[in-house]
């Protein structure tokens, strides 16, 4: 896990500005850094790099590395490179370190680009193969869980880990793009990731699950090299939980290499109890938990997680919530985030990260991914009854969903199990406060909630829509943003190549049974997790109010969000501020309340090129 940053053009950044850039990503990379200037036939290309040293530590490792007059600057983790290392030694390939960035570049000379897709793991990366001319190939994996971000200009192609190495590469101030602000705040961060755009003008997100070949006059475009696809293979129930547990078996193996310590982020829900009862009773690993416990009544999960970290047997660290100075540490995350932090929950996870970095850790895993692989949310249970609508016995799947998610659904349309029969398109309950949010928005909200078309089936169309497009995209930049600016590397262990395609030849009627939504999940931890967790049927996860952080009584707080600002130019500023009143009712409000915050205190920071 690093940081990278470089250049292919024909007027490459000076000894000084590379230094600049390299002090801009000290904090992705605290261990070692490297630079690269290589004169090509018609441009220069520069390659940059700080190191978080994870897997062979040895300074043999350090990056740029090279071979065979390759050159890669790589950030993130090949999980399957001693399968893929074993592969290349058979076909004659020598190495000279333990690392798997050398079988990354190894695996690119023997294959190709066509490597990419042999490849398990979360990465992005900039190789230059001097040869035919001379050509850079940028990619990033498949969920994108590790950024990249470019800015084109009439010399050539920039390119970096973070907004703000750009600033220091390119030396400008990139200006504040509005209209995504103003996205954000109509629609909720789901609608953040349907482009490419990004929360500052003149800088575009290279896209998840692509590679582009790019010339030495910095032109190119990405292309895919995998797209998931819903093609259901007709099996039985027992078989698909057999396959789902081998594949959520191995995910979980790979991604348990390391070596420096690991740790886990422990909730009360299923997600990662499965992940850790796999990694600590099947595969021996030695963790600690850490978990955010938050005192509200509605939103406290610490029974069931004390009870899971007392299965697990492993030493187990816990985070209160505190209302203390929401504002100022709010701020600070807007900087690690290049952008307003996009939900509560994102903000809550921001501070487990600094107590996973206080306790020395490197390397922390978590559950994310597993709600959209295995349908796991409210709305899922409704798609998977409205397709299985003709089943012979479909009143009895009506009363085993009112006995288990129905009894907790909070959401008006979610509590009518026909939703999605009589309204099959209907998507109001995906951002529920957007007729409202428009009274606080001076430009009219544009167009509906759109959604992709992956699949006829509506259950997985919803779920592809998450995993690719909507909420996945959110939670892998939030967690790369907040737990790299702790140098510490997070990994998805559902987010695996395998793992999906296999549950996309799943039957959908096999998503949920008895009552229970990820069945297949529940079944993979079966012996391994506590049953009163594997028997949950309310969704968890770490959240609290905004009222218990958000304090509208303290009139420094109410001053400071209302003082003059550009977000004013997009957001009525009166209608908010009596919004921010005390005595006004934000019930129901508590979302845009919290986007609105964020986006006002991104609204302080500035991506400085110095």
């Amino acid at each position: 896990m690093c940081g990278l940053a470089g250049y292919i053009g024909s007027q490459p950044p000076d000894a000084d500005v590379r230094a600049r850039v390299l002090r801009a990503m000290a904090h992705r990379g605290p261990d070692g850094s490297g630079q690269r200037v290589i004169a090509l036939s018609d441009s220069t290309v520069v390659l940059l790099h700080t190191r978080l040293a994870i897997i062979d530590p040895d300074p043999r490792s350090a990056q740029p590395f090279e071979a065979d007059g390759c050159v890669l600057v790589f950030n993130g983790e090949i999980y399957n490179y001693l399968e893929i290392r074993d592969e290349l030694i058979a076909l004659g390939h020598s190495f000279r370190t333990h690392s798997d960035t050398e079988v990354l570049l190894q695996a690119y000379l023997a294959w190709g680009e066509a490597a990419l897709d042999r490849l398990e793991g979360m990465w992005a990366f900039a190789l230059l193969d001097p040869r035919d001319g001379g050509r850079l190939l940028l990619s990033r994996d498949r969920f994108g869980e590790k950024p990249l971000h470019l800015h084109r200009c009439s010399h050539g192609l920039y390119f970096a880990s973070e907004i703000k190495q750009l600033a220091a590469l390119t030396g400008k101030h990139f200006t504040v793009n509005a209209e995504k602000v103003h996205r954000f705040l109509a629609h909720g961060y789901r609608a953040l990731f349907r482009d490419q755009t990004c929360f500052f003008q003149d800088v575009t997100a290279f896209p998840a699950g692509q590679a582009a070949w790019i010339s030495q006059s910095g032109a190119g475009e990405p292309k895919p090299y995998w797209t998931p696809t819903f093609s259901p293979v007709a099996m039985t129930a027992g078989e698909a939980a057999e396959g789902a547990a081998a594949e959520i078996d191995r995910a979980i193996r790979i991604r348990l290499r390391s070596d420096v310590p690991i740790a886990i982020s422990l909730s009360g829900g299923i997600d990662s109890n499965v992940l850790a009862g796999i990694a600590v009773h099947r595969h021996g690993q030695q963790l600690h938990t850490f978990s955010m416990l938050e005192a509200d009544r509605d939103y406290d999960e610490s029974a069931a997680i004390r009870a899971a970290a007392a299965a697990l047997g492993t030493p187990h660290h816990e985070t209160r919530v505190s209302s203390d100075g929401f504002l100022d540490p709010l701020a600070r995350m807007s900087l690690a985030y290049d952008g307003p932090v996009p939900s509560l929950g994102m903000y809550l996870d921001g501070f487990l990260s600094e107590a996973v970095a206080q306790a020395g850790y490197k390397v922390l895993i978590n559950g994310n991914g597993a709600d959209e692989i295995f349908a796991g949310y409210y709305d899922h249970y409704l798609f998977w009854l409205a397709g299985q609508a003709g089943r012979a016995d479909f009143d009895d799947l009506i009363a085993e969903w009112q006995a288990s998610f129905g009894q907790h659904v909070r959401n008006l349309l979610l509590r009518n199990p026909r939703a999605f029969i009589d309204h099959p398109r209907e998507r109001g309950h995906v951002h529920l406060n957007a007729p409202q949010v428009a009274d606080y928005l001076k430009a009219p909200v544009a167009g509906e909630f759109d959604e992709a078309s992956y699949c006829p089936d509506l259950l997985r169309n919803r779920m592809l829509n998450e995993l690719l497009r909507e909420s996945v995209p959110v939670l892998t930049w939030a967690h790369d943003s907040h737990y790299m600016a702790h140098s510490i590397e997070n990994r998805g262990a559902y987010l695996d190549r395998g793992l999906v395609d296999f549950m996309l030849t799943v039957p959908s009627q096999h998503l949920i049974q008895d009552g229970y939504s990820k069945a297949l999940l529940r079944q993979a931890g079966e012996g391994l997790v506590p049953q009163e967790i594997l028997k949950l049927k309310k969704k968890l996860g770490f959240n609290a109010p905004i009222a218990s952080l958000l304090d509208r009584r303290a009139r420094d707080v109410r001053d400071r969000l209302l003082a003059d600002s550009a977000l004013w130019d997009i957001v009525e500023r009166d209608s908010v501020a009596r919004l921010l009143q005390p005595e006004t009712d934000s019930q129901g409000m508590d979302n845009f309340l919290f986007c609105l915050t964020s986006a006002r205190l991104f609204f302080e920071t500035s991506v400085d090129p110095r």
